[in-house]
This record gives structure tokens, C-alpha cells and sequence, in this order.
């Protein structure tokens, strides 16, 4: 990326470089309310002095700090208040003027936390009463220098009484709760994970030692911490699956998962170097719906320690938390990192064989359904990543969101069939992720990639145009996803009657209705219309996301009520919803006969199976 030279950096080059650690005290204890305080002191000469609160920040692909959340901001020098201005054209930043005589600022502020889910707080730090995950970002300023990301800083966390804690920063020793002195680029990538019921599990087998992997859960009762066998086998093998995928050269000292488990923060999943910050319900990992939902989210966050943390596309490198990321190649930073996630569950156990087709047939009906692929290519719904991550669901058919995701597991899973065809079977995209990924030097580090070097190493593995390839299925408007992964495994996209397991959890957690593979219809929880696909019967008879289902056929409206008319459909029954929209009502006929269909994969007739070779497991 370039860089212009605005007045706004001429100011950092000039401000004073600081000569000790910046200390950061934070104060969780009434965390039970909500809030937790701020103070740090900061090296300064007398002078101007601009100081910027944390906004882009690195695994969140937008702008996400929550300056909107501080409150009793005060800046002090001697004991004395001082005067402090915020900037004109940024909200994020600060102007104060260092008195004479002073050798450094003292700033406090108060973090107030969002409830809920409400303002994107899956991207930030989030309480319940007995479950703190903090991000540092959020509870600091730093002085605007040239090199702010090298900055040091010296943190402590006061938490209440009896809790405790996990992070990937490392304990100074002393008092509990304070930290050894770290780069601002360190402290900002190691979140930590705090509660009053808290246990650690070692992971992986004896051949991972050269690293330490651990899980660290904080949950709101004792209940949710009991993980069951089979889970704690999976988790075993990832560090090994892993390694066998992307290599044995790990770019991390140690990795901690950290699992908050609450059903009073939003569910999240937010890759760091050395730690990912993973959020569920309280019960998840007792429940089996909701472990069978969760299944990639530990193997994909810790697939982004190669993909997005030490392997990074060149122009969401930046020097600085206030300058914009260029997403473009998002749907190799997560479109990959999303395929390895499917993969690794599969080869770790944590999806069934069974499951994991299930979870691709869900993948390929979402993306047949993004209907927006009509008018927009993948890349731009990575290149407006930061404005469509927050675009509210409804329309999302017609917007298109960030398909990236789904539409990488589709994409690279083609990639790795067309290897695998190419090469006879002797390679895989395995071998493309060792080479591209591998050379970590067990410690956090970044090296950039564009386009051209994604190319030039899948073409060193299994020579084909991979340009004009990635061309075609990117960056061009098409019609249909990339299916031709899944009909070259042996494989092929149909529907049936019954919704699979892994289907019903994942409608289960939503509390809705899915039926956007037969009338193109999502409702929310109270028969709330979330979403409608263009050119399907629900959009036709003129239902639309904001109208509320009040009745079908006739009678009060149920899930399961609504879900057997629309079966009822395929032996001539007819389907009428009763909308209402606002102060309005309306009864929709709903053209459709088709009757109840889920997605499956289906074998072909006279292939061979190779998903089967696909997630066999690879690792000791």
C-alpha cells in the first residue's frame, strides 16, 4: 500500500518518540455494571501532543473501535486537569498541550460495555456478570509517533475478587493481573479471557510439545465447563492437523484458545497471532446442537495463525490503528481460512464424515441463493467488506454479503480438486498451504502476499492458469457458485425432504425458519421475515424482510405449523401467509408445490469419492 503524506502524518512524525513504557492500569472489578475504568501514563514532552484511540483494527476487516463507549475522559499533567480537544475530521483522536515542567500525561477514561449484541459487539470487549473478554484496544490511547505499533506499554488488569484469567501475554511477575512489558502491536493482538468459573485443558499430543497449545474457558456456571471425551480427542489432534497442513514451522511461542461461554455476549470468533477470542453459549459444549453448529470455529481461527496473521495480503498491512485496510483479497485471507476450517473439523473429528457434507450441501444452497452474485463479483464483497459486515441481514439476498466466506470454502475446494486431478492424485492443496505458509519462526511475526505470489505458488504445485482461473471465479459477475469442486469429489447438490442434523442446529440457534431453499423465505423469531430470495415464490407473492407472518392458511402462525404447510404443498395443499406490515395486513398466496427440501450432497453414479481423501487425516 502507499502512503500519501497528509498534515495528519507530518504531526506523527513529529511528535516526541516515548522514552519509557506507557503504563496501563485497567480496572475490571465493576465489570458486573457494565464499566471498567481506565488510567495510564503517558511519557511526554511539553509541547503539543495528539493522542488517537484505536479504530482499524487488524482480524476485524473495518473500523471498530468504540470511541463512541468512553466516557470521563480526562487528561492530566502534574496533578493538574489539562484541556484537551477532539479533532475535527476524526473522532478517534485528541489534541492536549503538555504544560512546561511535565514529564508525561495521565489519562483515565471509562469503558462503558454495550449489552447484548447491540453496535457490532461481537467485535469488542463484552461482559455478562461472572465472563469478561477484554480487548486492549479498547482501553487505551496511545501518543501519535511514527512507529505506534512499537510503542511499549506495560499493562495490568484488576478483576473482581476470586477471578481468574487467561491471555498469550506473559505474567511480570508479582502482582496477579500484571503483565511483562510489550510492544502496543502485541498487546492489541492478545485479548484476555477472565471469569469467576474459568478451566484450563492442555492440548494436543506428545509430538506438539515444541509448543504449548491450551484451551482456557470462562463460563457463567461450572456447567458448561465439562467438554465432552470425543470433543477433547478432536482438540488433541488440531495442533497436529494443523501442522500437517500448513507446516511444522509454527509462527507462534505458544497458542491459547480462549472460550468465553455465555449466553449474555454475541458469538464471535477474532483470530490474534498467538491466542483467537471464541464466544458461545453457556451450554454450547454440552449440548451437542450447538457443539455440532460450533464445530469450525476452533480449527478456523487457529488456521488463521498461517492465513491472515503471518501470511497477510500486503495492503491490509498498516502502520498505524487509524489508516484504512485495503479487503480485497479477503477471500483468500478468510475465504481460505474458512475451507482449512471445514477441513481441519472434518480431519479432527469434530464433524462427522456425514457432517461434513452436510456442512458443504448448506454452504453451496447459501450461495446459490445469494442472489446478488447477479450484479456483483466476489471480490467487491470483499473490497466493501467494512461496510457490509455491519449491513443489516434483511436484503441480503438481493445485496449480497460477505459471500467470501461460504464462497472460499467453495472456491478452494476446487482449487484442492483440480490439484489433486492435475497432478493424479500425487499432490493436494496441502502441499500448496506448506509451501505458501510455511517458514514460521515460532514467534508472531508478517509477511505480506499479493495475487501474484498466491498464483506463482499454486502454479509451482499443479501448473494451470490459475490467473485467468481466479479471474473468472472472482472477480467476474456470475450466476452460479463454483460447484464444480463438490461434482468433481463425486458429489453433487440435491435436496430432500428431512433436514439434516447439522441444518436443524443451525435453525435451532437462529430461532427462525430456513425455508429459502423451497419458497425462498428466512424468518426470524416470531414469524419476523428477515429475508427473501428474488425470483422465488415467498418475493413473488410480494412478502418482503420487515413484514411479520401472523398467519398461515388460516391459523395462528407456528414454526412448525408454517413449516408443515409448506410440505403439505407437494400433494396440492395450497400456502397462504397472512403478513402484516406495519399498520397494515395482507394475505400472500404463495405460488409453490415443491414441498419441504434441505440441502444433501448426492453421490454420482460412476465417480469416485475423493472427498473421502479430501478429510482423511493426515496428522500423528
Amino acid at each position: 500500500m502507499r502512503f500519501c503524506l497528509t498534515a495528519s502524518a507530518v504531526l506523527i512524525l513529529a511528535a516526541p518518540a516515548a522514552a519509557a513504557p506507557v503504563v496501563l492500569d485497567v480496572d475490571a472489578s465493576e465489570v458486573a455494571r457494565r464499566v471498567v475504568h481506565v488510567r495510564e501514563t503517558i511519557p511526554a514532552a511539553p509541547g503539543p501532543l495528539t493522542l488517537r484511540y484505536p479504530k482499524w483494527i487488524p482480524g476485524r476487516h473495518r473500523p471498530v473501535g468504540q470511541v463512541s463507549n468512553v466516557a470521563a475522559l480526562r487528561v492530566a499533567a502534574n496533578g493538574k486537569d489539562l484541556a484537551w480537544r477532539r479533532d475535527d475530521a476524526d473522532p478517534f483522536t485528541v489534541h492536549v498541550t503538555v504544560p512546561d515542567g511535565a514529564a508525561a500525561v495521565e489519562v483515565s477514561f471509562d469503558l462503558l460495555l454495550a449489552a447484548g449484541n447491540e453496535g457490532g459487539a461481537q467485535f469488542m470487549t463484552v461482559a455478562s456478570p461472572k465472563v469478561l473478554t477484554l480487548n486492549w484496544n479498547d482501553v487505551l490511547v496511545y501518543p501519535a509517533v511514527a512507529k505506534p505499533l512499537d510503542l511499549p506499554f506495560k499493562p495490568s488488569v484488576t478483576l473482581p475478587a476470586g477471578w481468574k484469567f487467561g491471555t498469550a501475554l506473559r505474567a511480570a511477575g508479582g502482582k496477579d493481573g500484571a503483565f511483562a512489558e510489550v510492544p502496543l502491536g502485541t498487546l492489541v493482538d492478545s485479548p484476555l479471557l477472565a471469569g469467576e468459573h474459568v478451566r484450563e485443558v492442555r492440548i494436543g499430543t506428545t509430538d506438539d510439545q515444541k509448543a504449548r497449545h491450551r484451551v482456557v474457558m470462562a463460563c457463567d456456571s461450572p456447567d458448561g465447563l465439562e467438554v465432552p471425551a470425543d470433543t477433547l480427542k478432536a482438540w488433541d489432534r488440531l495442533p497436529g492437523e494443523a501442522a500437517a497442513v500448513c507446516g511444522p514451522d509454527r509462527p507462534y511461542r505458544d497458542y491459547t484458545f480462549l472460550l468465553g461461554l455465555s449466553n449474555h455476549v454475541p458469538r464471535a470468533g477474532i483470530e490474534h497471532h498467538q491466542s483467537s477470542d471464541n464466544r458461545l453459549s453457556e451450554l454450547a459444549l454440552v449440548k451437542a446442537p450447538e457443539r455440532r453448529a460450533a464445530a469450525t470455529l476452533f480449527p478456523h481461527e487457529f488456521a488463521h495463525a498461517w492465513n491472515g496473521k503471518f501470511r497477510r495480503p500486503a495492503d491490509m498491512i498498516v502502520p498505524d490503528y487509524q489508516v484504512p485496510q485495503q479487503t480485497r483479497l479477503l477471500w483468500v485471507y478468510e475465504g481460505l481460512t474458512n475451507y482449512l476450517g471445514w477441513l481441519l473439523a472434518a480431519r479432527t473429528g469434530l464433524l462427522t464424515p456425514d457432517e461434513a457434507r452436510d456442512y458443504l450441501a448448506m454452504t453451496a444452497s447459501r450461495m446459490t441463493n445469494s442472489r446478488g452474485r447477479g450484479w456483483r463479483p466476489l471480490d467487491d464483497t470483499a473490497a466493501a467488506a467494512n461496510v457490509l459486515f455491519d449491513a443489516p441481514r434483511s436484503w441480503a439476498a438481493a445485496r449480497r454479503a460477505v459471500d467470501f466466506y461460504d464462497e472460499g470454502t467453495l472456491l478452494w475446494l476446487e482449487a484442492d480438486v483440480l490439484i489433486r486431478a492435475k497432478t493424479k492424485g500425487a499432490k493436494s492443496l496441502d502441499d500448496f498451504c506448506r509451501a505458501f505458509f510455511g517458514g514460521g519462526a515460532g514467534r508472531p511475526e508478517v509477511k505480506g502476499y499479493q495475487l501474484a505470489d498466491v498464483v506463482a505458488a499454486l502454479d509451482a504445485v499443479a501448473p494451470h492458469d490459475w490467473k485467468g482461473h481466479f479471474a473468472r471465479r472472482v472477480e467476474a459477475v456470475v450466476d452460479a457458485p463454483p460447484l464444480e469442486g463438490i461434482t468433481a469429489a463425486g458429489w453433487k447438490l440435491a435436496f430432500a425432504e428431512k433436514p439434516s442434523d447439522l441444518f436443524a442446529a443451525a435453525e435451532g440457534l437462529s430461532k427462525g425458519v430456513n425455508l429459502l431453499d423451497s419458497v425462498g423465505l428466512l424468518l426470524g423469531a416470531d414469524g419476523l421475515v428477515a429475508d427473501v430470495v428474488p425470483g422465488m415464490p415467498a418475493a413473488k407473492a410480494g412478502l418482503a424482510p420487515g413484514m411479520k407472518v401472523l398467519a398461515v392458511n388460516g391459523r395462528r402462525y407456528t414454526a412448525d405449523g408454517l413449516k408443515a404447510a409448506v410440505a403439505g404443498t407437494k400433494s396440492g395443499a395450497k400456502l397462504e401467509l397472512l403478513a402484516e406490515s406495519g399498520d397494515f395486513f395482507k394475505a400472500h398466496a404463495v405460488g409453490y408445490a415443491g414441498g419441504a427440501r434441505y440441502p444433501r450432497l448426492e453421490r454420482v453414479d460412476g465417480q469416485a469419492d475423493l472427498l473421502a481423501e479430501v478429510v482423511k487425516a493426515k496428522g500423528k
